[in-house]
């Protein structure tokens, strides 16, 4: 199968469900027993629940029954097995799957949480999926046919003239890159307090609520599938030297805004 010939309605309801069946039981009636710490070199707070691999497994099962010609790089097998990365460097499908963006949140009760799955061809991504099951949130997008959000097509909305709004992700930068980045736009925007969740960040600034947010560590499951919703909204994701965000970038600074002026204001503070 094509990827331009994928059942897109067939992927949302795949999600649709395993949010009912997966991930919203657990919501706040997690046991202790049900959370498990997966300690990293530079995350030795990162959990994982029952809920994110009950998700996982679901969501890899049901995506290669729809297309058993991709295979899946989700966010809890790369985690045991990093090879798995490389899957995006080759010439098939690949489904991006982070079944539950937003753990901690999801763990201590909080409603900033999601499931982004995206479908990606040689490093593009070409169809997205952002759901937000405790907010009632669909976002579908395809690359140049546009996002919609619960079936309404959605562009990014106007802002009132403010000083720009967003989240900066500085944990993952290096220590000299994140003073440079720091000293360079103090003055020029107003820094937001971050979620936890690209899933809830990305949704955040095609409706409005925030004009950019600036990342560092580029997972693809983590910015794959929420890039494309921006994108097809209106927004702009690049890096520093101004190239496109794609699911191969290595890690960088990386400008995430609502619209491609957002970004390019962004760079000039810093600086090539």
């Amino acid at each position: 199968m094509a990827t331009r010939d994928l059942d897109v309605e067939a992927v949302t309801q795949l999600i649709a469900r395993v949010a009912r069946d997966a991930v919203m039981p657990k919501f706040r009636t997690l046991r202790d027993d049900e959370v498990h710490h997966k300690a990293t070199a530079d995350r030795v707070d990162d959990i994982v629940t029952d809920a994110d691999r009950d998700a996982e497994a679901q969501l890899t099962d049901g995506l290669l029954s729809l297309m058993p010609s991709a295979c899946v790089l989700g966010e809890e097998a790369a985690h045991s097995d990093p090879s798995l990365m490389t899957l995006v460097d080759g010439d098939r499908p690949v489904w991006l799957v982070d079944p539950l963006d937003g753990t901690s949140n999801f763990a201590n009760g909080i409603d900033a949480f999601g499931i982004m799955v995206g479908l990606a061809l040689r490093g593009d991504v070409r169809f997205a999926w952002i759901h937000l099951p405790a907010r009632n949130e669909m976002w579908v997008a395809g690359a140049g046919t546009g996002t919609f959000l619960n079936g309404a097509r959605l562009r990014i909305p106007p802002v009132e003239e403010r000083t720009p709004r967003g989240a900066l992700f500085i944990r993952y930068m290096p220590p000299e890159l994140r003073e440079h980045m720091l000293s360079s736009i103090s003055g020029h925007i107003a820094a937001m307090k971050h979620t936890g969740a690209a899933a809830i960040e990305y949704t955040d600034i095609a409706r409005g609520r925030k004009e950019f947010a600036i990342y560092y560590r580029l997972l693809p499951w983590d910015h794959g599938a929420p890039a494309l919703v921006l994108r097809e909204s209106g927004g702009s994701v690049e890096h520093r030297d101004g190239r496109p965000y794609t699911v191969r970038s290595a890690h960088q600074i990386t400008f995430v805004g609502r619209d491609r002026e957002m970004v390019e204001r962004l760079r000039g503070w810093m600086g090539q």
